[in-house]
């Protein structure tokens, strides 16, 4: 399919001339395969909470739910999508952001953004997080205030839940039009456009280098290990650090997230680096795999694993020594090489327009947004059955995602709430117009 991105056209489908790489000006045409991997990337959002009370020992790390069949094979599964599911849905919101930016301009781009981000965190949080917060109670038996449930090491303590990332995404919006209105402002006070871009052409041509040498994995990977590294009481199983209990980002979540947002900001400008992942793919995922399973071995295959008794508190073990620099950098290294080898992936597959795929984008921000209850009702339901985790898990997907799936069709995609998400109203037919604009309001 082909990308408008200036002139000369990028196809995507086919081998990309260095000289494609040209900036976008006003992309009208969808990259159909990103659309496919933004959306599954917010749906394997349920699959992964939905692992969360059989893993054992996981209820150490604050999940209070637990089943009476733990899994060892669903906490590598958790293991797994969590190294690279934000990753990849922050570079994909750079990617698409930029895309965004280009045609609206940095007024419009503010406004849709708002729209977008800022209201379903909002609607989030005033219909979706008080569920949350009740079953969570109900399950640890609190009757009175649950400020237990925030962690002592919150800044600001506001229960965000599985709604972060919105609140992440939209501040490194904000930092967006904050750069480029700075450097507008250097430009009216007499300074030349090369001069006070020149620190940007740098680092576009360093990591141009980068990328010429396919090498963005491990470069990519050391800020996030250094950070791993360096912050205090990390476990493994926590990965990078989710701020679902505070508005301030510990700094391993927010130098993460916001290279993986730059870098998919970067990548929207020279397109052409995209041919390379998705000739690569293969390989990308079968490195990803090892270094997985090196670091999951090194630092335990399960939660349980590293549970130790403090002072008669029992608790996580946190790493020390080499076995955490050897953790974070497997864990910063595996992470970019599941982004790289999916994106290549969903390019190599998924490059045509197809309407299940792109209702399922759309329905994908819907469906994270208020799945978290749902999920949550069905563990505490089936946590003390007499039956297998391999019975219960594909029963708690089985009766969740139909339910998800049905309230966007008849309660949301026709509706102002579907216009909020989406963009716009749409019918309740599958989509049929590949040549629609970019859908799935988290972008």
């Amino acid at each position: 399919m082909k990308q408008k991105t200036g002139s000369p056209s990028v196809d995507l489908g086919q081998k990309i001339p260095a000289q494609a790489a040209a900036p976008a000006k006003a992309p009208s045409e969808r990259y159909h395969g990103l659309d496919a991997l933004r959306g599954f990337a917010l749906l394997l959002g349920v699959v992964l909470h939905g692992t969360l009370s059989f893993i054992p020992g996981f209820h150490y790390t604050g999940w209070p739910i637990v089943d009476n069949s733990p899994s060892s094979p669903l906490a590598l599964a958790y293991f797994v999508i969590h190294l690279f599911r934000m990753p990849v849905f922050f570079l994909l919101a750079g990617f698409f952001g930029r895309m965004q930016y280009r045609r609206l301009k940095a007024r419009g781009f503010f406004k849709e953004r708002s729209k977008r981000i800022l209201l379903p965190l909002l609607f989030g949080i005033l219909l979706v997080l008080p569920a949350n917060v009740i079953l969570v109670a109900v399950v640890l038996g609190i009757k009175g205030p649950v400020d237990s449930l925030v962690p002592t090491r919150a800044i600001v303590p506001i229960p965000l839940a599985h709604l972060w990332f919105l609140w992440v995404l939209y501040w490194l919006y904000v930092a967006v039009l904050v750069g480029h209105k700075v450097l507008g402002l250097f430009r009216k006070g007499g300074e030349s456009p090369s001069a006070s871009a020149s620190g940007g052409n740098v680092l576009e041509r360093f990591l141009g280098r980068v990328c010429a040498l396919g090498a963005e994995p491990a470069v990519l990977a050391l800020p996030v290990a250094l950070c791993l590294y360096f912050f205090d009481q990390w476990h493994l199983w926590e990965g990078l650090p989710t701020p679902n209990t505070d508005l301030v980002p510990q700094l391993p979540t927010a130098v993460g997230y916001a290279v993986a947002f730059s870098f998919g900001w970067y990548l929207q400008k020279n397109p052409a680096i995209l041919q390379g992942w998705r000739t690569r793919w293969i390989g990308y995922v079968a490195a990803a795999a090892a270094v997985t399973a090196a670091t999951a071995a090194l630092g335990g295959f399960d939660p349980q694993s590293s549970v130790v008794t403090v002072d008669g508190h029992v608790e996580l073990e946190a790493l020390t020594g080499s076995t955490k620099l050897l953790c974070a950098l497997g864990y910063g290294l595996a992470g970019w090489l599941w982004t790289l080898g999916l994106v290549g992936a969903a390019l190599h597959f998924f490059s045509g327009f197809s309407p299940v795929r792109r209702y399922i984008a759309d329905a994908s921000y819907w469906i994270y947004i208020i799945h978290m209850p749902l999920v949550m009702a069905l563990q505490v339901l089936m946590r003390d059955w007499p039956l297998n985790w391999a019975l219960k898990y594909p029963l708690i997907l089985a009766i969740a995602l139909p339910i998800l799936f049905l309230s966007y069709h008849y309660l949301v995609r026709s509706t102002w709430i579907g216009k909020m998400l989406n963009g716009r109203r749409y019918p309740r037919t599958l989509p049929a117009d590949p040549a629609a604009r970019p859908a799935a309001g988290a972008s």
